[in-house]
């Protein structure tokens, strides 16, 4: 009708087509009926299987849970440090370092002297002078003061600050020597003593000399009063009477010339005493000043030692905060070096703050990762934990200490050297569970 011609051939193909699938959607519903009936019931040995598989999938699954741990862990910063911690050594006068007599990781002992700060004082001089005022304190402490007549100090002329309290003492020293100087106060004080007892044995024979007195005075008063009665009656005359009296006054003389002499033995006997209590003075307050004054001069040394000297403060091993060297400048208070003690047991500081606090107990496992030492490489620190502060810090936060072993091997085997404060991460084990337990403690009352 449009003008085009169509082939034959190609018209009936197309029919043909079309007549095929209009015969097999006529079909389709009743070839979908039997599929459904043969796949809606499937074979036993399939059902079987598959609910094998599935059984063991699911036991498989809960022996997984059982196996694979995952503990309930706090995780909080860590500390290094020891029961016995390293000393710090610090220079405490501004100045140069004038001797550093040890290096670093040497070991050293208690109170040993490694070096001194610059100082208008020699060293050598003063802790050769420290040793001669020990001796001399030795004797006075003893009671020996004798032997300080003989003692000769050293020349000592380079003492510095000391120099003034080392005259001063030496001053003191001669003047306690010309005290007991060839035994004077000794044997002044034994001759005092002596002059007391003859005064005292002098003051006995008086006595004994005036009850002799006294008794014969008593008789003759005695005899006087007789004769005084004869006197009276008219039995002796005047002059008789007169003589009796005069007998009686001679008889009281020597009585009164007893007693002026046991005074005057008394006064001297007092200023025997006076005299020895003042030479006794004499020696005690010029021992009592030498005393003072190396009282003074020991005072004075042991500042000089505390403000220029280094000392170690414990025995361990020499830790240098810098490469030191003599004739270097340091300022007052500035860390020259730690002494690690060779002894001291390792501890750990954890910060815990106060979420999950309840959950932490003594004796729970640590496991540290030290900065220092990447745990995949070192291994990791096993602790436990020891204790916990009982009140927080300013922070809230409360401190928990961590014990560790004493050699610092980890689980890989690495033994760590000890380097106090270094800083990493605990995580400290609060329960160790597996995964089937802690998926069991979700379903549990009040979990949700």
């Amino acid at each position: 009708m449009n003008g085009i011609v169509y082939p034959k051939d190609f018209t009936s193909s197309e029919e043909q087509s079309r007549q095929l699938e209009e015969h097999h959607i006529e079909r389709l519903p009743e070839h979908s009926v039997k599929m459904q009936a043969v796949l809606g019931r499937p074979p036993h040995w399939l059902i079987l299987w598959g609910n094998t598989m599935f059984i063991l999938l699911i036991l498989l699954l809960f022996t997984a849970m059982w196996w694979i741990r995952y503990p309930d862990v706090i995780t909080a910063p860590f500390l290094l440090s020891s029961a016995n911690a390293p000393r710090r050594v610090v220079v405490r006068t501004e100045g140069r370092l004038e001797k550093l007599s040890v290096a670093d990781g040497e070991l050293v002992k208690r109170g040993q002297i490694i070096g001194y700060s610059e100082s208008t004082g020699n060293p050598k001089q003063i802790l050769r002078l420290e040793e001669q005022i020990d001796d001399v304190y030795r004797l006075i402490m003893t009671g020996d003061w004798e032997k300080l007549n003989v003692l000769v100090l050293s020349t000592f002329d380079t003492l510095g600050e000391i120099q003034l309290d080392f005259q001063t003492f030496h001053q003191e020293l001669l003047k306690l020597q010309a005290v007991l100087a060839d035994g004077y106060y000794t044997q002044k004080r034994h001759l005092l003593i002596e002059d007391q007892n003859d005064l005292t044995q002098m003051d006995e024979l008086i006595n004994e000399q005036l009850t002799i007195q006294n008794q014969d005075l008593e008789l003759a008063a005695d005899e006087f009063r007789i004769q005084s009665k004869l006197h009276d009656n008219k039995v002796i005359s005047s002059v008789d009477f007169m003589k009796e009296r005069a007998k009686l006054l001679a008889r009281e003389m020597p009585v009164k010339s007893l007693k002026s002499a046991k005074i005057q033995n008394q006064s001297a006997r007092k200023l025997k005493q006076k005299e020895l209590l003042e030479l006794d003075a004499t020696v005690r307050s010029q021992k009592l000043s030498f005393h003072q004054s190396i009282q003074t001069l020991k005072s004075s040394i042991q500042t000089w030692k505390n403000k220029y000297l280094i000392f170690v403060p414990v025995d361990g091993k020499i830790s240098f905060s810098e490469p030191w060297q003599e004739r270097q400048f340091l300022n007052a208070g500035q860390e020259l070096m730690t002494v690690e003690p060779l002894h001291g047991k390792y501890l750990g500081l954890v910060k815990l703050p106060q979420p999950n606090l309840g959950k932490l107990r003594e004796g729970q496992t640590v496991l540290i990762k030290l900065d220092g030492y990447p745990f995949r490489e070192y291994g990791i620190l096993e602790g436990s934990l020891a204790k916990l502060s009982i009140t927080p810090g300013s922070d809230s936060a409360f401190w928990g200490y961590v014990t560790l072993p004493n050699k610092l091997v980890t689980k890989h085997g690495h033994q760590l050297p000890f380097r106090n404060g270094m800083k990493g991460s605990a995580e400290i084990i609060t329960s160790d569970r597996n995964l089937l337990q802690r998926l069991f403690a979700t379903f549990r009352p009040g979990n949700f």
